[in-house]
């Protein structure tokens, strides 16, 4: 029964760790960093999501549109970064976003973006390019912004941990102490 009450642990546990990093971009700066060469970007410097504006044409001779759970998204690639940098966004793509200069949105190291293998493979296929490991990927359709529904998923997660932690733990011994006494 206590792998059981460890296992329940371990579970919100996990809840809570995987929305940490999104509330630390959530609630990270509004001001995003400029990056204007292929040089600026390191995954000594980049470990983790940044609020990025990177300058860069866009290259639509290489842009897929892959559809993932009923969402459209279109990946393309920047001629100055090549195969470097991913760039994803769920908007129409038109003749205009060829004058587009700067791209602002999330950039993360590519091996935590969302869908990564069957990107890079769509990349391998169709277009004959190989992401290299140390690629990067700019969400163009997400900006710092807390949600509630995050900041109630953490919250929530912590007091239920709390709750169980109580119960599982400490409440027993409590009720047996007490009716140990006279």
């Amino acid at each position: 029964m206590t792998i059981l009450k460890v296992f329940l642990l371990l579970v919100v546990t996990m809840m809570i760790r995987f929305q940490i990093p999104e509330l630390r971009y959530d609630f990270g700066t509004k001001e995003p960093i400029h990056i204007q060469s292929v040089d600026e970007l390191s995954m000594e410097r980049f470990h983790r999501s940044t609020f990025a504006k990177i300058q860069g044409k866009t290259n639509f001779t290489k842009a897929a549109t892959f559809a993932k759970h009923g969402v459209r998204y279109t990946y393309f690639l920047l001629d100055e970064y090549g195969a470097q940098l991913v760039v994803r966004t769920s908007e129409a793509v038109s003749e205009e976003w060829a004058e587009i200069d700067f791209h602002v949105g999330r950039l993360r190291p590519y091996h935590r973006m969302p869908f990564s293998r069957s990107v890079r493979a769509g990349f391998r296929k169709n277009f004959d390019v190989g992401i290299p490991e140390g690629a990067f990927f700019l969400a163009r359709d997400d900006a710092p912004r807390p949600s509630g529904w995050s900041i109630f998923g953490v919250s929530f997660a912590g007091i239920l941990f709390c709750v169980l932690t109580y119960f599982f733990f400490i409440h027993g011994r409590v009720v047996a102490a007490r009716s140990k006494k006279p």
